[in-house]
């Protein structure tokens, strides 16, 4: 099955595989849920999975061509930096759940997972030769606080990916230290008077990384746009309110360790908490789990194989994808969110209707040798008829008719990425 996409005036249409009656998607944009957005679309949960592309900054410029913070468009955005996640769709999905797949673990292909015949590889990250198809582009508010994006992964497809549910009671964890840091970093922009004598304000926040990484920045303006050329997070983690106050925060490699879990979900991740290994709910009184259906709130049924995840919050093989649609600010991504994202050179590589954007691949992906650097998102072959005239040599007089070749091509915003040819916003659908 595959769907047929359109657009219809200013609203996003979808056809739907079975009766072919369109549906209209819900776009937080005007202030519509987006909940079914990407678990309602008439595959099997399993047949869905996501990748994190990274950070940007999602600021406005002012008519000198400064930054300063978009207006507030309704939603409970906090500061500019925002989130970029791709979902996607197999359509060959066989009906084996976590069976149908092997996955990118540890530097290798594991196909342990596997029940079936045909153990497709989860490679919705391969944007050069993935069978995977888009269902769309989302941006999230960077917001470490309760029920926001980063809470909702942590305790439920982190809790297993991470292994917390194989580290009961360990402080060392991989799992508890991303929550551990997860509360201490702020959200949005926040001021701080902790460096020098302490009378003098400076502003902390996400600094986004190339390849999707972050890291802490300092910065000497309420927006959080103009970067301290004297102070850096080395010093802020100096400063004796994090030595006495934060713990993961605090230690020396705390960004390096941050983005090396989070490094597991810019690897294509089923929407489907999971487990590679085959668990079973011994370490809970079965009385105490959640049972809620996929239509209360994202709870699933045991997988057929065994290979289940129940998480921090209680949940059995929660859908990870309905907690962004329901319990986080998910808005649907426009092209210039990508092209602005792109130019900052800090997303994921990631191709749209023939338009690439971002820089980097994770995996085992091999960069396509034809996609190579370009100065322009166009180039021309020009081809010349001449129609009439006499013709002298070197000073020859003609009557030309021209016909312009145009073929679209990508352009490098970084190393990889590309712009689009129109900063027109369209919806990624």
């Amino acid at each position: 099955t595959r769907y047929n996409y359109k657009q219809q005036s200013s609203k996003k249409i979808k056809m739907t595989p079975s009766t072919g009656k369109v549906k209209r998607q819900l776009n937080s944009d005007s202030g519509e849920d987006l909940e079914g957005e990407v678990t309602d679309i008439g595959y099997d949960s399993y047949a869905t999975a996501w990748r994190y592309l990274g950070v940007y900054d999602d600021y406005d410029e002012d008519e000198s061509g400064g930054r300063r913070l978009k207006e507030n468009d309704g939603n409970s955005n906090e500061g500019s930096r925002k989130l970029l996640w791709a979902a996607y769709y197999d359509a060959d999905y066989s009906g084996e759940e976590i069976g149908d797949y092997q996955f990118y673990a540890n530097d290798q292909w594991d196909n342990s997972t596997c029940t079936g015949d045909r153990c497709a590889k989860m490679d919705c990250h391969d944007i050069y030769t993935s069978n995977w198809k888009m269902i769309g582009v989302y941006k999230e508010s960077v917001n470490f606080g309760n029920d926001n994006w980063f809470e909702q992964l942590f305790k439920h497809e982190g809790y297993c990916l991470w292994d917390g549910d194989k580290e009961e009671n360990s402080d060392s964890s991989n799992y508890q230290f991303m929550q551990t840091m997860r509360k201490e970093l702020p959200s949005g922009c926040t001021a701080t008077n902790v460096f020098g004598d302490g009378s003098t304000y400076y502003y902390v926040d996400i600094k986004p990384q190339q390849q999707g990484q972050m890291t802490l920045g300092v910065y000497t303006d309420s927006s959080c746009q103009k970067e301290s050329s004297y102070y850096s997070f080395y010093d802020y983690q100096q400063s004796s309110y994090v030595a006495s106050s934060l713990t993961a925060t605090a230690s020396s490699d705390a960004f390096d360790t941050w983005n090396s879990n989070m490094d597991s979900y810019k690897i294509c991740q089923p929407c489907r908490a999971y487990n590679r290994q085959q668990t079973y709910d011994r370490r809970r009184d079965r009385k105490k789990r959640r049972y809620l259906g996929e239509e209360n709130d994202g709870q699933g049924d045991e997988e057929q194989n065994g290979y289940n995840c129940y998480d921090d919050a209680d949940y059995q093989n929660c859908n990870q994808c309905y907690k962004f649609e329901t319990h986080t600010d998910m808005q649907i991504a426009s092209s210039s969110d990508l092209e602005k994202a792109s130019n900052q050179g800090t997303i994921l590589l990631i191709e749209y209707d023939n338009v690439w954007y971002g820089a980097g691949t994770v995996g085992d992906v091999v960069q396509n040798s034809s996609y190579q650097s370009s100065s322009s998102s166009y180039y021309s072959i020009s081809s010349y008829c001449f129609i009439g005239g006499g013709f002298l040599l070197f000073f020859g007089f003609a009557l030309r008719g021209f016909r312009k070749v145009t073929k679209r091509r990508i352009e490098l915003a970084t190393s990889e990425g590309t712009k689009p040819l129109s900063t027109t916003s369209r919806p990624l659908v």
